[in-house]
């Protein structure tokens, strides 16, 4: 569902060039979510562009910040932070008073 909505947004916005890889590291980031907070587990989503960058921020309850693992080409898990290094502009996790954000950001004018 937020994928759908993230993508309707960027058009809506004229900037559905950036949809692809938007929805696709969304699906990391909330992916992650999943699988290291647990599902049902509270989370939220914010999404800003400014004209020139989108940023796209996942926040949730759990403290503990990512990091890249650089799975193998047969691992099941551990290339998602990878691919989200690879296709965001710029891209992070900042810890919270009450758990954590991570983000993206990709350049593109609107």
């Amino acid at each position: 569902m937020a994928r759908g909505e993230v993508e309707h947004l960027l058009r809506t916005w004229d900037i559905g060039e950036l949809a692809d890889v938007a929805t696709l590291l969304l699906s990391e980031l909330l992916t992650n979510v999943l699988i290291h907070v647990g599902p049902g587990s509270w989370h939220s989503l914010t999404v800003r562009h400014d004209g020139s960058c989108l940023r796209v921020e996942v926040r949730d309850a759990c403290p503990r910040l990512p990091a890249s693992r650089g799975g193998g080409l047969d691992d099941e898990f551990g290339r998602g932070l990878a691919l989200v290094e690879c296709l965001a502009h710029t891209w992070g996790a900042d810890a919270l008073p009450n758990g954590k954000v991570v983000w993206f950001t990709l350049r593109g004018d609107g």
